[in-house]
């Protein structure tokens, strides 16, 4: 597993302990998946407080369903496996009914690309809105594509896994796999491609003219900005394009650089807490 998640097979140990009725394994098992289980989790959902309640539900299954890990496959593609298949049967929230389509997310960018930029009446300020939207809208932009995309999408190019290991976790082969993440990254092309500021410098589309459109549309909470005040996020972010791996690669491979340059988001304190009420027998509490 890629940067910033540390590769998951390294557990391995921990999980075989675990089965072998270790707590003190089974809760640092526990610790270490919470972080790129969160991360998958806020792709997946689009929103900090669903990514916490989609994080408890594929903890629970991964501890209660971890006698299934046979020691034989990969811990990471078994962990990703069991998480991907949580996150499918879970039921649609808020923030993905609110993403019609790539076509209408594109729509309201293009209708605000020449809005006035944001003057801010103190830096801190300007930087903590500009911030949250830029990383409300990166999250946006997954949303318009479909789940199984989504989740193809996130894998291969934000999580990094190879083909074979993501097309097993997806249920598929890898030839499908690269299918489903070529369509997806087709999709992010032409939401990015020719809009974003951060994939290329000429491109109209910048974080603080989209902060008072972001406001009126209910996306923005000036008072509460969830991405920006969320563990793990430094501010300023930095400002920085990707033009140049735009220009040499492929560009729908080269926006992913946008989500790898992101936060390393990492799970509010309050969502342990919430795994030791859910699973109190097996964590101690």
């Amino acid at each position: 597993m890629s940067s910033p998640d540390a590769d998951l097979d390294e557990v391995t140990p921990l999980a075989l302990a675990a089965q072998a009725g270790d707590s003190a394994a089974l809760e640092e098992l526990c610790r270490r998946l919470q972080g790129p289980v969160y991360r998958l989790a806020l792709r997946f959902a689009g929103q900090p407080a669903d990514a916490e309640d989609l994080t408890q539900e594929v903890l629970v299954r991964l501890v209660t369903h971890l006698s299934s890990f046979e020691g034989r496959a990969r811990f990471t593609t078994w962990a990703y496996t069991v998480a991907t298949r949580q996150l499918l049967r879970s039921a649609r929230r808020p923030a993905e009914a609110s993403v019609a389509s790539p076509e209408a997310f594109g729509a309201f960018l293009d209708a605000h690309a020449a809005d006035p930029a944001f003057e801010p009446q103190a830096q801190a300020l300007y930087d903590e809105l500009c911030a949250d939207v830029r990383l409300a809208c990166t999250s946006g932009m997954l949303l318009a594509l479909t789940r199984e995309a989504r989740l193809a999408y996130v894998l291969g190019d934000v999580v990094g896994l190879p083909a074979p290991d993501a097309a097993e976790v997806l249920g598929t082969t890898p030839a499908a796999f690269r299918q489903r993440l070529a369509r997806a990254r087709a999709v992010m092309r032409e939401l990015m491609g020719q809009r974003c500021g951060l994939v290329r410098a000429e491109n109209p589309c910048r974080c603080d003219r989209l902060v008072g459109a972001s406001e009126q549309r209910g996306l923005l909470d000036r008072s509460c900005p969830a991405f920006a005040r969320h563990p793990g996020v430094a501010l300023p972010l930095p400002v920085h394009t990707i033009e140049a791996a735009a220009r040499e690669l492929d560009l729908g491979v080269a926006v992913g650089e946008v989500y790898r340059a992101d936060p390393t988001f990492v799970p509010p304190q309050r969502l342990w807490a919430r795994l030791e009420i859910a699973l109190p027998h097996l964590l101690g509490a």
